[in-house]
């Protein structure tokens, strides 16, 4: 289940833990892009405060009785190794159909159980304030240039489907907020709150605006590979029910806490 010696995750990754488990830690991975609030910082390194979603895992697992070790990755090779089994789970991720084949999502009647959410998140449109991008829910229209998405997220399919050029080139928002302002991009699909974050501690706020209706809203929950799911099915229930317990408890805590932490 958990193929990594002890010492390669003490380097990049902190453990914590909470009573006395006879498994071994439960080993998590999230992405090395800076998501703020929601994962704080960037590399391999895990930041102080590292995150009101890291923060929401890992005390629900060290809540629900267990050792937790958590590392950062980039997503493509995160969500390969979760695939392999080679880690125990990953966070924060959104329902897709392809992902449901290959990890192990908390679900009821064929559909993710929103009330096991880790958080909930909505995609806007971001453009220059001098642009004439528009998007109005349901259509795209003065697009000549292709639209920004961080590499390995799920939104640069959906907006393919649309037939919308897309660059997923870039990891992050420095990145892709640059792009947008040397007009390599007509458009930037990002993630509101931490997007908002970054722009405010960038001071361009004035350069940037969101046009339109969320491109998408969704919850985003702790995924378990199936590996782990098959061999620690109770383990597995029992720490989602423990997020959502956690949530409740400490959700608008966690947002105040981070409302003035700055991206990394």
């Amino acid at each position: 289940m958990w193929q990594f010696h002890s010492k390669a995750w003490a380097v990049a990754g902190l453990m914590w833990s909470v009573g006395v488990s006879a498994m071994e830690p439960i080993n998590l991975v999230y992405v090395d892009v800076d998501s703020t609030p929601f994962l704080v910082g960037k590399g391999d390194m895990i930041a102080t405060p590292p995150g009101l979603a890291v923060e929401l895992v890992r005390d629900a697992i060290t809540q629900a009785g267990y050792q937790v070790q958590i590392r950062r990755l980039p997503q493509l090779r995160m969500l390969k190794m979760l695939e392999e089994g080679k880690i125990d789970g990953a966070f924060i991720f959104s329902y897709t159909q392809d992902r449901a084949k290959k990890f192990a999502y908390p679900m009821k009647d064929g559909q993710p159980d929103g009330r096991y959410r880790v958080t909930h998140i909505s995609y806007r449109l971001y453009r220059l304030k001098d642009s004439k991008v528009m998007w109005d829910g349901n259509q795209f229209s003065n697009l000549t240039l292709p639209v920004g998405v961080n590499t390995g997220w799920t939104m640069a399919a959906q907006l393919r489907e649309k037939n919308i050029a897309v660059d997923e080139g870039g990891r992050g928002y420095p990145e892709n907020f640059s792009k947008l302002k040397l007009k390599r991009l007509d458009a930037y699909a990002a993630l509101e709150l931490s997007a908002d974050s970054y722009l405010k501690k960038m001071g361009q706020t004035e350069l940037f605006e969101k046009v339109g209706p969320p491109l998408q809203s969704k919850d985003y929950f702790l995924l378990f590979s199936q590996q782990f799911a098959a061999a620690q099915p109770e383990a597995a229930q029992k720490i989602w029910q423990s997020v959502a317990d956690m949530r409740e408890k400490q959700e608008s805590q966690l947002y105040s806490k981070y409302e003035n932490v700055e991206p990394q």
